[in-house]
């Protein structure tokens, strides 16, 4: 069928296409008319009846069910490259385990809905988010899911992707996942897109080889204020370090008060040195101690704090610091002193315990079968 047929003539022969289309037997055949009949819908789509556009979904759909392996990724290839499909028939390929069917749709389909991704990124594998995390373009609320649950290819992926955007949330888990990752960190500085709260929450992780490059990247914009910050930051680094350790260990041989401790780093605003030394004192891995921090649900965080021991005045402190550094969150009225005091202690505990067993069960296995310390 020509490309520059009438709209009317497109639509009227539209069904007679579709019946070929579902009757046709060979595979090849039909992936090619299948291209075809998508190609004539995507033109005319905007022009076509209701019951042509549910027929067409209807027929397709049912044909893409009757095909598989190989043939069903060239017919997804295939109507990945259209400007315009339903959005049942997207879904449906973009959903399948078959990362040979779902890949081609997610990565190249340029008008694949937000909402759809969103779904896919949230029940999909790490197949299907690394395919989500290499698009062209990916949004915020689309990358808060990948940095979530993607792995440490998945991250490393979206973290080299210049058409990737985060939220401030999405952007702090993706620090967080690469304080033990070099080659994660190295892919962030390069970022173009660094707030302030990220480079503050990066350079206390980076190497110094890193945390120069973030200085010359600020040289280069030529703002006095950021490279002001920059180096400061810079050569508060090391003394930060030392500070911290020093905290960790005067904790563990009882020399120093948690409460004391825990005031002066959330009263610094240093929030990362802290999720580091709450770590020590509960045994806990640190990214996990700094998600928990620097994340969303102030309650789990508060718990955290909570199982440490730590009283009102500081969990207020932290409380404060948290609305400073994460003002665009709609967190609602903030937590009082009696709603502190009042978590249960179990509850807190059973966090940690929870924090533990994530730990153990993450840790690399030794050749001897033990896991790793």
């Amino acid at each position: 069928m020509p490309d520059d047929a009438a709209p009317e003539e497109s639509l009227a022969t539209l069904a007679q296409d579709l019946a070929r289309l579902a009757a046709e037997r060979s595979a090849d055949k039909r992936v090619e008319l299948l291209r075809r009949v998508s190609s004539v819908y995507a033109a005319r789509a905007d022009l076509a009846p209701t019951a042509e556009r549910y027929l067409f979904n209807d027929v397709v759909s049912t044909l893409i069910g009757k095909i598989s392996g190989a043939d069903r990724a060239s017919a997804s290839g295939a109507l990945a490259a259209m400007p315009q499909l339903p959005e049942t028939l997207v879904r449906n390929l973009a959903s399948d385990a078959d990362i040979a069917v779902a890949g081609p749709m997610i990565r190249d389909y340029k008008a694949m809905p937000e909402a759809m991704l969103v779904e896919v990124a949230q029940s999909g594998s790490q197949d299907h988010l690394r395919m989500i995390a290499a698009r062209n373009d990916v949004t915020p609320p689309v990358s808060d899911v990948v940095a979530e649950r993607g792995d440490i290819s998945v991250v490393r992926i979206l973290a080299g992707n210049g058409g990737a955007r985060f939220s401030d949330a999405g952007m702090r888990r993706m620090i967080a996942k690469a304080e033990h990752d070099p080659q994660l960190q190295a892919l962030l500085v390069e970022r173009k897109d660094l707030s302030f709260a990220a480079v503050e929450y990066l350079l206390p992780m980076i190497s110094d080889e890193l945390a120069s490059r973030l200085g010359g990247k600020a040289g280069a914009v030529n703002d006095a204020t950021v490279v002001t910050h920059l180096a400061q930051w810079l050569e508060d680094r090391k003394r930060n370090v030392e500070r911290t350790h020093a905290y960790i260990v005067g904790l563990r041989n009882g020399d120093l008060n948690a409460g004391d401790v825990f005031r002066d780093l959330f009263g610094a605003g240093r929030l990362f040195d802290a999720a580091t030394v709450l770590a020590s004192v509960l045994t806990i891995d640190g990214g996990y101690a700094f998600g928990v921090l620097a994340g969303q649900s102030l309650q789990s965080a508060l718990l955290l704090l909570r199982a440490a021991g730590l009283p009102w005045p500081v969990a207020e402190l932290f409380l404060k610091l948290r609305k400073a550094k994460a003002a665009h969150y709609e967190f609602g009225s903030m937590p009082t002193r009696a709603e502190y005091l009042v978590l249960d202690a179990g509850a807190a505990q059973r966090v940690v315990r929870f924090a533990r067993v994530r730990q153990t069960a993450a840790a690399p296995v030794s050749p001897g079968g033990a896991a790793a310390s």
